[in-house]
Formats: C-alpha cells, structure tokens, sequence
C-alpha cells in the first residue's frame, strides 16, 4: 500500500487520465485488495446547429461508478472516479428561427468503499465536472426559448478497518453547473433554469489504528452561469443550487478526523454585457423574474475513544445571486437567496499527549443573498430582495483522566452574512428593495478532566447595503434587517473553563450611497442581538488558569439600525447655479426608522476557583445615524437603541467578579441635518438595562454595573431641524442598573455609573409651533454585603450618576440683528412654542459589613467627592413668535445605608439638582415658565463597635442664570422641595 498511498497521496490531486489509474493499481503488493473505476460521459457534445424553424434539442446523460474492495488480513483501496458526465457539454452553437427547447440532464453517482480487518482502508471517489448543460458559446433563438439544464449528482466513500488506518475522501474537484452559456439571444420571452444539486459523504472507521479521516469537499457548485443574455420579452430566470456534505469519522485507539469543506455555491451568477446590441449583463426589454438560491448543509463529525477528535465543517463562500449589472425595460422581481446550516461535532476520552484534544469549529466565508456590483435599471416597478439565512453549531466533548487531561475546544465563525449588496439602482416606478439577515449559532464543550473552551464569533452582518445611487422615480420602501443570535457554553469538572461570544460590526441598512426617492419614502434599518456566554467549572485539576470566565461582547461591538453618507455640496445645476444635495432625499412624505437593540448575557460559576463574567465593555448602539436628510412633505423620523446586559459570577472558594456594560455607548439619533418642508415628528430613544450579580464563599465579590463613562443619549450632538410646518422632538433616554456583590468571607464591592442626556446640543427651526420634549430617567440599585469570616473584609457600594434633559438647545437667534431681547429674534419657532426638559434619579445604595468597614455613597474612587447632577434643561435659547410654555423638572429620589459590626460605617450621598438653568428667551407672545426640583435625600450609618459617618448634601435650584423676554403676559414659577436628612449610630 506504500505505493499505492505516495501515488494517491492527497485527495486533492486530480487524476485524468486513465493509463496513469492503471498503472498505479498494477503496482499494488501482495495480498493487497484494490479496485478502480472510471467513466466519462456525455449526451451531446461540440454542437454547430442552425435550424431554420422550430427546434427542441434535448439530452440526458446517466453514469454510475462503483469501486468496491474487501479483505481479511492486509490493505484495501478503492477509487472511483467520474472525470466528466454531463448533458451538452463542449463547445456549442446553436441557432434556432423561430421557437427553442433546449434540455439537458446529467445524472452521476459515484460510491467508494474499501473494507479490511487487518491493514489500512481507504476509498476515495470524485467527480471531476458535470453540468446538465455547459459549453454554449452562441445561443440565437427567433422565437420564444424554454432552456433546462440540469446536474443531480452523489458522491459516496466509506473505509473501515479494524487494525490499521482508514482513510476515506469524496470530492467534487471541480465545476458542477446546472446550464452555463454564453452570447444568449432571444427576440422574444425566454424560460431559462439552471439546477445543481450533490449530495456528497464520506465515512472512515477504524478500531485501532493511528487514524480515521473522512474528508468530503466541493470546489464549485453554479445552478446557472450566464456570460450575455439579452431577451426582447418576458424573461424568467431562475438559478438553485443544492448541496449536502457530510463526513464523519470514528475511531477506538488512534484519531478520528473529519473535514466538510465547500469552496463556493451561487446560486445565478451573470457576467457585464457581452453581446452588442445589449446594454447590460442581464438585458431583458418586457418584464423579468429573476431567482437565485443556494441552499448548503455540511456536517462533520468525528469521536475516538483515546485519541484526537477533529471535526471541521466550513461552508465557504455562498451566493444566492451575484450579478454584474440588468436592465429591464418593464417590471421586474429579483429575488436572491442563501441558506446554510452548518454542525461540527468531537468526542474522545482521553489523548495520548495535551496536543490531542476533542476540537469542533464549524466556519463560514461569505453568505449573500444579492450582490449587483454594477447597476441595476429597471423603467418600471421593482422589488429586490437579497436575504440569508444561517445557523451554526459546534460542540466538543471529552472526558480525561488525572494525568492525562484534555481539552475540548469548540467554535463558530463566520466572516460575512449579507443580504442584499448593491452598488447602484434606478428604478422607474415604485420602488421596493430588501435586505435580510438571520444568524444563529451555538458553540458547547464540555470535559471531565481537562479545560473546556468556547469561541463563537460574527464579523460582519448587513442586511441592506448600498455604494452607489439608489434613485427611484416614484415611491419607494427600503428595508434593511440584520439579526444575530449567538450562544458559548463551556463546562468542565476539573480545569479551566471559558466561554466567550462575539459579534462585531451589525447593520440594519447602510446607504452607502445617496438615495433619492421621487414619491413617498419609507426606509426603515433594525440590527439585533442576544449574545450569551456560560462558563462552569468545579476545580482548576491542579492544571491552570483557575477560572471560569464568560464573556458576551466587547469594545468591537458596533450596532446600527440606519446609517446614511452625507450629499456632496455645490453641485452643479448645468447652468452655472449651484446647490447642496442630501445623503437622502425624498420629494414627498417619508417615514424613516432606524432600531439597534441587543441583549448580552454572560454567566460564570466555579466551586474552587476564580468565576469572572464580562459583557458589553465599550460596546456601541446607534438606533439612526443619519448625516443629512431632505423630505419634501411630512416627515416621521424615528431612533431607538436598547442594551440588556446580564452579567453573573458566582463562586464557592475564588473570586467573583461580573461586569454589565462598563464604557457602552446607546444613543437612540444621531446627525448633522434633517430639512423638511412640511410637518416633521422626530422620536429618538435610548434604554439601558445592565445588571451584574458577584457571589462568592471564600473569596472577594465584585459587581460593576456600568460606569460613568456608560452613556445613553436620545439626539446625540450636533442636529440642526429645519421644519416648514408643525414640529414634535420626542427624545428619551431611560436606564436601569443593579449591581450585587455578596461574599461571606472576602471583600465585597458593587458599583454602578451612568450617564443620561435626552438631547444633546441641538439647533431647531420650525415655520408653525414647534413641542421639544426631552427625559432622562434613571433607577439604580447597588447593594454590597459581607457577612462573616474572621479577616476584616470590607463591603462597598458606589454610584456616580447623571441625567439631563436637554443640554444644549438652540431654536433660533434670541437676540436677532439689533444684540438684545428686546429688539426680536430671528427664525426659532413661528406659531406655538412648548418645551419640557425632565431628569429623574431613583438611587439606593447599601453595603453591609460583619468584620470590616462598610462604605456606601455616590462617590468617585472612594473619595466623597462627586454628586450626581440632575438637570431638566441647560443651555436653551428660544425665540418663539407666539405663545410659549417651558416646564424644567428635576427629581431625585436617593437612600444611602452603611452599617458594621466590627469596623467603620460611612455613608455619602451628594445630589446638585436644576430644573431650568441658563434660559435665554424671547417670546412674541404669552409666556409660562415653570421649574419644578424635588429630593429625598437620606443617609444612614451604623456602627456595633467602630466610627460611623452619615454625609448628606443637596443643592437645589428651580430657574437660573439667562435673560428672559415675553410680549405678553408672563408666568414664572418655581418650586423646590427638598427633604436631606445624614443619621450616624454607633453602640459601642
């Protein structure tokens, strides 16, 4: 069998020709068990037709090879191989006058196996090409054209030996086409259809034996190729591909490997124009139906009993429809399509060495459902659609034994799911165009003895993505949609344990481009996530690390529901003027929506050792991040970002320490300019919910709920409005923190931190009234408790918090041209002005210590040094031509507790409270002004046997600072109402 092995030698080498197969069989040696078989196959092949009337061309091409090889007491092999079987296939000219029928069928199965008790077993089988129908250079039909082509194929191999080594490979080496063609011509409507489909397996057995391998891979699956179509009717066109891989291997003594590898599958795939008379790739005169899909499903397992276990399923590079440029001259529907499902799974008990472990990855290139990477030019209606959908799974396990540990080690990766990608569209009617993603996957090991780890990441999700022009003449809807859904679980018995999953970059819809839409406008973007990760060990089994860590999204994490480019300025007109051109532009009403909303949940428990669970550090939401944006009638504008973190630690005798969105970003809007010549409503939102839990017996706890440098913000800096008519700003920004840290002998430590801004630094113009509405809320609970042990441990809990309403507020110029008041402003709001500004802190802080001192308070590093700000409104100059009312409402809401057995008790709680600070105002009218502060604000400390300190401070301020001035009649009020109450006890 050495001979024949340094032959064969990798799977991947072609073999072509026959008398090199003969040879390498007769050089077998003695006793040896080996068979080959080989086919080529076609139906037609190099046609030059010319039918001057009616033609139906049709062909069916069936093949079938079989190498089958036994023995008992030495080597097996067997190769089955088909170097092409196809329908038409060649070099082929085909010209019909009038109407055509072009069929072609080709069917291959190729099955492998090689069996022995005593010796090694391998069996490879491969299908070097096949197509239903390939090789049309020229394609002319007078009439109408109905063209199938057709592969359906399977590919099979299986080894099993007993004593030695089994190898098995199945293999498509090269192209499987269902209908590939050049230079198609058709006058008047065409059916063309292009189908491939494999199912392809490879199965390795061994009992004792240095390996198994099973290895089944596919270069290129393409249901239809098309290099130059141009049709002077109705044309559909559709193009699938089919595709299973599976390989597994199993193994007692020795490893077990299996690989499941896909290079590329399309679905429909068309070059730039070809023939002369056509002006794109796909040149369709009527309408069209264009169809493209590709459905993959790999598996890989692999499991040994002592030994390396190896699964690996990649999926490769998957398209649904990838196309250059069309232009259709009626309606047209194209619709593009990838699915994949992909699972890997690994099993052994022990290894021989530490380099022998259980590993599971299942991979992914590319997934698309549409990519047009030049234009796509419809005269009439359209709908685009690109959409993918993915699930993945990895699982590893294993088991190992006191000196001789494992370790199982599982992941998912994929690089890019896209659903649809379009460089550049013109639309001549009503415009619809989607993009969507859906991405699951699911990563688990598990171990006895040994570490268990867990990857699982997404680089990049996009549901709609544009780099050019999308211009439609008459109404069109948008819409983009990316959801990522991904899970780690890792858990052993004695070793480390980690768990970690990731996602990177997720976008809803990313214009790119400009987009001008000619009627009605609706463009909505949503990104989504839930991220988790679970970590469990028992002890570290005297290996390393001593943890258990869990961790779901990082610093990477980047969010957004809607995203824009900004218009290029100074654009020429043609006849010497000039103007500024948006990012988006509708003439008419528009509707715009843009949601980011993600949920990260990340667990740790370990009896013995360190239990860390981190989630969201640095991540980033953005609901609408819009530069520029024109609408010609009513606008609605809508931002809305949502974080959910979960952060758990829990252990017996280590540290514990959970972490929930320290340095995360959520801000609902954000953007330069929105103009709109009518009514305008403009809704943006922000809400943060993190909540971190710390537990542990033996050792120090600590839980971090956010930090001050965790931001949510509803209209981030910079917008200017521009409103023709009514205008309605809703912005929020709302969040809820629990921070939990509980040991029983070891320091506990809870901190939370938030920032809170509705809007921030906004300019606003409106011809009729104008209602700005700006929240911040906030609910905070911190609680850090130690409730025994000998060693003075302390306990405590931190907060340092702000909200504001608005900060930053400019509609219009107060002072106008003569520098005062009382001359008159300029711009602002032309009717009705009516404006609210509210923050709102609900804070309780606790820490409880047996042994050592107990520290509760709004603080920074310890030190009593920081209070929280809550604002209604800062910054604001209105200039209203009529009416106005302003209400500015400040609330706080805090009880701090310290309490100690045997050591110190200090509690701190400092609040600066406004409602209505710095107001430069002009109005044409009557005017209302009210500014509303409330607190309670109470702090506690308790001591059995040590100090106790109790710190209150409030500073409370209704209305200040700005000049005001009202034409009419005037109200202004405050109301300040404060309850500061800082008790300290000590018994002994």
């Amino acid at each position: 069998m050495a001979e024949f092995n340094n032959k064969l030698g990798n799977f991947n080498k072609n073999y072509t020709q026959r008398d090199e197969l003969s040879e390498l069989v007769t050089q077998g040696v003695d006793d040896q068990s080996l068979s080959t078989d080989l086919i080529s196959a076609a139906g037609l092949q190099s046609l030059n037709v010319d039918v001057d009337a009616e033609a139906t061309i049709s062909a069916t091409s069936t093949a079938k090879s079989t190498a089958n090889s036994t023995n008992v007491s030495s080597d097996s092999a067997s190769l089955a191989s088909v170097e092409f079987n196809s329908g038409l296939q060649g070099t082929n000219v085909i010209g019909v006058a009038s109407n055509a029928g072009l069929n072609g069928t080709a069917g291959t199965t190729v099955n492998a196996s090689a069996a022995t008790s005593d010796g090694d077993a391998l069996s490879y089988a491969q299908i070097e090409g096949s197509a239903g129908i390939q090789g049309v250079t020229d394609l002319t039909v007078g009439g109408e054209l109905n063209a199938l082509g057709k592969a359906v194929n399977t590919i099979t191999s299986s080894s099993e030996t007993v004593v030695g080594s089994a190898e098995a490979g199945s293999k498509l080496s090269g192209d499987q086409l269902g209908l590939q063609a050049q230079q198609i011509g058709v006058s008047s409507d065409a059916s063309i259809q292009g189908l491939a489909q494999l199912t392809n397996s490879a199965t390795a057995s061994a009992t004792s034996g240095t390996k198994a391998l099973a290895e089944a891979f596919a270069n290129n699956l393409t249901g239809a190729d098309l290099d130059g179509l141009k049709v002077g009717g109705v044309a559909s066109v559709a193009g699938q591909t089919s595709f299973g891989n599976t390989s597994k291997s199993t193994n007692v003594d020795g490893n077990a490997i299996a690989e499941s590898d896909l290079a590329t599958a399309t679905g429909l795939t068309a070059t730039a124009r070809q023939l002369a008379d056509a002006d794109a790739g796909i040149d369709v005169s009527s309408d069209a139906t264009i169809t493209g899909l590709s459905s993959i499903t790999s598996s890989a397992t692999a499991a040994t009993t002592d030994g390396k276990a190896e699964a690996d399923s990649n999926g490769g590079n998957i398209k649904g429809i990838d196309i250059i440029d069309a232009e259709i001259g009626g309606v047209a529907s194209i619709t593009g399509q990838s699915t994949f499902t992909g699972s890997a799974k690994s099993s052994n008990v022990t290894g021989a060495d530490a380099n022998l472990k259980s590993t599971a990855d299942s991979t992914l290139e590319l997934a698309e459902g549409l990519i047009a990477t030049g234009k796509v030019d419809v005269s009439s209606d359209a709908t685009l659609k690109g959409l993918s959908s993915i699930n993945m799974s990895a699982m590893a396990e294993s088991t190992g034994s006191a000196g001789d540990e494992t370790t199982a080690r599982a992941g998912f990766d994929a690089d890019e799911v896209i659903g649809a990608q379009l460089a550049a569209v013109e639309i001549g009617g009503i415009g619809n165009v989607l993009g969507q993603v859906g991405f699951t996957g699911a990563g688990n090991a598990s171990n006895v003895t040994g570490n268990a780890k867990v990857l699982g990441e997404v680089d990049e999700a996009m549901g709609l993505e544009t780099a050019g022009l999308m211009d439609i003449n008459s109404d069109g809807t948008l819409k983009g949609i990316a959801s990522v859904t991904g899970s780690a679980t890792a858990a052993t018995t004695a070793g480390d344990a980690k768990a970690e999953a990731f996602a990177d970059k997720i976008n809803g819809a990313d214009f790119g481009g400009l987009v001008d839409i000619g009627g009605i406008g609706s463009i909505q973007g949503a990104a989504s996530f839930n991220l988790s990760a679970k970590s469990t060990n028992v002890t570290d089994g005297g290996i390393s690390g001593n943890i258990s860590e869990a961790k779901a999204g990082d610093e990477d994490l980047l969010a957004v529901g809607l995203k824009s480019i900004s218009g290029p300025d100074d654009v020429s007109y043609g006849n010497g003027g000039t103007f500024d051109q948006f990012g988006i532009d509708i003439a008419s009403d528009a509707t715009l929506s843009g949601t980011a909303i993600g949920s990260l949940k990340a667990e740790a428990f370990s009896t013995a050792t360190n239990a860390t669970a981190t989630l969201g550090a640095d991540s980033q939401l953005k609901g609408a991040e819009l530069v520029d944006l024109q609408v010609g009638g009513i606008a609605s504008v809508t931002g809305a970002a949502q974080l959910t973190g979960n952060g758990t630690a829990s252990s017996v005798g280590g540290v514990s320490q959970a972490q929930s969105g320290l340095g995360a970003d959520v801000t609902g809007l954000t953007a330069d300019l929105i103009d709109v010549a009518s009514d305008a409503t403009i809704t943006a939102q922000a809400f943060g919910t993190l909540n971190a839990t710390a537990t542990s017996t033996g050792g120090n706890a600590f839980a971090d709920a956010g930090s001050f440098d965790t931001q949510l913000t509803g209209i981030a800096d910079g917008l200017t409005l521009s409103i023709g008519g009514v205008g309605t700003v809703s912005a929020l920004a709302q969040g809820s923190e629990n921070a939990t840290a509980t040991s029983v002998d070891g320091i506990a430590t809870a901190t939370a931190g938030m920032d809170l801004l509705g809007v921030d630094t906004l300019k606003f113009d409106s011809s009729s009234d104008g209602s700005l509405t700006a929240m911040a809320k906030l609910v905070a609970n911190v609680d850090a408790s130690n409730i025994g042990g000998s060693a003075k441990n302390d306990a405590t809990a931190n907060g340092r918090f702000s909200a504001v309403g608005f900060e930053g507020l400019e509609i219009g110029d107060v002072f106008g041209g003569g520098g005062s008041l009382v001359t008159g402003g300029t711009d602002g709001i032309g009717g009705i002005s009516t404006l609210k500004g509210q923050a709102q802190i609900t804070g309780t802080l606790n820490a409880e210590s047996v042994s050592g001192d107990a520290y509760a308070g709004t603080t920074a590093g310890g030190v009593n040094d920081f209070a929280s700000t809550i604002t209604g409104m800062t910054g604001v100059d209105l200039n209203g031509a009529s009416d106005g009312t302003i209400l500015g409402t400040a609330s706080g809401v805090f009880n701090t507790t310290a309490s100690s057995t045997l050591g110190e008790a200090s509690g701190f709680s400092a609040q600066n409270l406004r409602g209505i600070s710095t107001l430069d105002l002009n109005l044409g009218g009557n005017g209302t002004i009210n500014a509303i502060v409330t607190d309670t604000n109470f702090v506690t400390a308790h001591s059995v046997s040590g100090n106790a300190t109790a710190i209150a401070s409030v500073d409370a301020i209704g209305l200040e600072g700005g000049s005001i001035h009202i034409a009419g009649n005037a109200s202004i009020m405050s109301n300040v109402n404060v309850d500061s109450k800082a008790e300290a006890h000590t018994i002994g």
